[in-house]
Order: C-alpha cells, then sequence, then structure tokens
C-alpha cells in the first residue's frame, strides 16, 4: 500500500470515530451553546429573517440584486409574528453555530459572525460557508423587500456570505481525502475568530470596538487565500491547502482528551497552526 493511499484510509477511519470528540469541540468553541438548527429540507433559499431582522436600508439595496428564482421563494415564507433573527441578540464581536439540515438526513456546518467590521450589509453580519459564495453553497438567502409591491424574493447571498465566506468552494476532494470536512472549516473559523478578535461588547459599546475589530477580517481574507491554493505535486482529487489544513486539525481534535484543559490545549495547538499557514 502507498503511503498516500495510508493517509487517506487514515483520515477516513479517524473523521469516522471523532464525531463525538468533535462535537464536544464544538460546544467549547461556542462557550457550551448548542448548534441553532436551519431547516433546508424543503429547499435550500432560506430568508434572510432566520439570519437577521433586516435593517431598513436593507430592503432598498435589494432593488439591485439578482431575483431567486420565483417559484422557490413563496415555498419559505411563513409568519413573522413574534420572530426574530438569529443574530438579534448576538453580541458585536461574537459567532453561533449552524447545524444545515438536509434533504435525505444530510447535515452541513455554517457559523455566522457579527462584528464591526463587518461592512457588506447594514446588519453587520456574516454567514461562513466553505462551499464558497457562488454555485456550490448550500444555502441561498433571499429577502422580500417590503416596498415592493411584486412580493419579488431576491437573492441577497453575497451581501451576507462576503466578506468571510471564500468566493469558490474549499470543500472539495475525494471522500477518502475529504472525508466530511464541512465541520473542520467551521472549527477552523470559530478558532481563528476566538483567538483574533477583540473582546464581546453590548451594542453600546461603539466606539471601543469598531477601532480593535478592524483587522480581524483583513487576516481572515488571508487565511482563506492561502486555503484555496492547490497543493503542490497533488491531484485535484487530493483537495486544496484547506483539506490539508481541516486533516491536521482533525488529528489534534482526535488527539486531546474531551476535557476542559484537553480542549483548551486543542484550541491553542490549532491555533498556532492557523497562524503559521495564514
Amino acid at each position: 500500500m502507498s503511503s498516500t493511499t495510508a493517509t487517506a484510509r487514515y483520515r477516513a477511519a479517524l473523521f469516522q470515530k471523532s464525531t463525538r470528540k468533535n462535537e464536544d469541540f464544538e460546544r467549547f468553541l461556542c462557550d457550551g451553546e448548542e448548534a441553532a438548527i436551519l431547516d433546508a429540507t424543503r429547499g435550500k433559499y432560506i430568508p434572510l429573517t432566520y439570519f437577521v431582522t433586516p435593517n431598513p436600508t436593507t430592503a432598498t439595496a435589494t432593488a439591485t440584486t439578482t431575483a431567486a428564482t420565483t417559484t422557490a421563494a413563496p415555498a419559505r415564507r411563513s409568519s413573522t409574528r413574534n420572530a426574530h433573527g438569529l443574530a438579534d441578540k448576538m453580541p458585536y464581536e461574537s459567532f453561533r453555530l449552524i447545524n444545515l439540515q438536509q434533504r435525505g438526513n444530510h447535515a452541513h456546518s455554517l457559523v455566522i459572525f457579527k462584528s464591526r467590521a463587518i461592512t457588506t450589509n447594514p446588519e453587520q453580519i456574516a454567514i461562513f460557508e466553505c462551499n464558497g459564495q457562488y454555485t456550490q453553497s448550500e444555502i441561498r438567502v433571499i429577502h422580500t423587500d417590503p416596498t415592493d409591491e411584486t412580493g419579488t424574493a431576491y437573492d441577497v447571498t453575497q451581501k451576507y456570505f462576503s466578506p468571510i465566506s471564500p468566493k469558490i468552494c474549499l470543500n472539495y476532494g475525494n471522500d477518502t481525502y475529504n472525508p466530511g470536512y464541512c465541520g473542520m472549516f467551521g472549527i477552523i473559523a470559530m478558532t481563528f475568530f476566538r483567538g483574533v478578535r477583540p473582546p464581546t461588547t453590548a451594542s453600546g459599546e461603539e466606539e471601543e470596538s469598531s477601532s480593535s475589530s478592524s483587522s480581524w477580517v483583513k487576516e481572515w481574507t488571508q487565511l482563506l487565500k492561502y486555503m484555496r491554493q492547490e497543493i503542490p505535486d497533488e491531484p485535484e482529487s487530493h483537495g486544496c491547502q484547506g483539506i490539508s489544513l481541516a486533516a491536521r486539525v482533525q488529528e489534534i481534535i482526535a488527539a486531546h482528551p474531551s476535557t476542559a484543559t484537553g480542549h483548551q490545549n486543542a484550541e491553542q495547538e490549532i491555533l498556532r497552526e492557523i497562524k503559521q499557514r495564514g
């Protein structure tokens, strides 16, 4: 058996037996908070209101976006009575893990960030989707402009994926080299943010946080560029540098016990790996 084949089989086996450890580590990164559940079993078009209550200026901005398919949008409409978006009560400089439930009992990981450094939309949120902003993304974010009498649902995905999601997919490679690393990419994003963010702030503490939070997006963008690079002398089926980093993160999590100290040590080791590569 070649060393390449052995490496691939090792990755798949380690990933399969590490499910519980991965979940425990995610919970640690989220300070014990369970992942939010997003039901996408009926389709990939998700109303913006699931993520955040739109700022009034968002309605005007939708006029320049591309309309989503008219058959998909109505199926996602529901009563907004007493509803609020996931990010509405999130403090600035924080994140929330999202467990995306799909048809066929499939799941996918997303992470929503709220930060003063995010300026691509008025609500200052961004969704991390390792499958990219465009055709391979597992969801599309839609918004119905209340001033539009036609009730058209507009695709506003790019405004709410930028600048945190890669433009094109990181999460590729065959099943042996990439046994399902979307969760690992989410862990990379959350660990990075915990390592560089300014202190979590309440909405009123605006002046102090706006200046100190501005650099992390630039650093994250550099890491995204690194992760999207091809692996030298390896075929595309082996994935990109991000897949190699995800595999290393999985090894680190698996090597540490699921205890408070073990999680803290794993986080620091993952952060060192990220900084070395970014």
